[in-house]
């Protein structure tokens, strides 16, 4: 009995991960041409997520959004240059010539509000789906997601 479970979840695991890819794969670039008019690019969800931290955290510079990305600096350099292409941020010099502040311009400040407010659609998702376990099983839920957390990292 506990096997033919233990099968079960592993399909089910197997099926949502599946899933979860088509998902990303149809949405890895979120276009915009629909919400902002005369305005035609697409945006990976990093560059979607360097906009909401960006909004977030005022005179941000490369080595805070690579902290904050857990990318590398030249990789946050890259989306940099991408986004500033889109005319989504501006780059100026910090009082150190080699420090660059971005900013986002009013294009971006829009996408990040949009970008945020899906992500807490997804979170009320998650909320709305979590709310229909008992105590028990959210922290068997928990220990499971550790188990698998520790074992990607391993």
């Amino acid at each position: 009995m506990m096997q033919d479970l233990q099968n079960t979840i592993i399909k089910k695991l197997i099926s949502l991960y599946s899933a979860q890819t088509q998902v990303r794969n149809k949405k890895d670039h979120f276009n915009q041409s629909n919400t902002l008019q005369n305005v035609n690019w697409t945006l990976s969800l990093r560059q979607l997520e360097a906009l909401s931290l960006i909004n977030t955290n005022n005179q941000c510079d490369i080595t805070k959004l690579s902290s904050m990305l857990s990318i590398s600096k030249p990789a946050v350099s890259r989306l940099i240059n991408r986004l500033e292409g889109n005319q989504l941020i501006t780059v100026t010099s910090g009082q150190d010539k080699r420090q660059k502040i971005v900013q986002l311009t009013s294009q971006g400040e829009i996408l990040a509000a949009q970008h945020d407010r899906l992500h807490s659609e997804a979170l009320k998702g998650y909320l709305d789906i979590l709310d229909s376990f008992d105590n028990s099983e959210l922290l068997a839920i928990e220990k499971f997601i550790d188990a698998l957390n520790q074992n990607l990292k391993d």
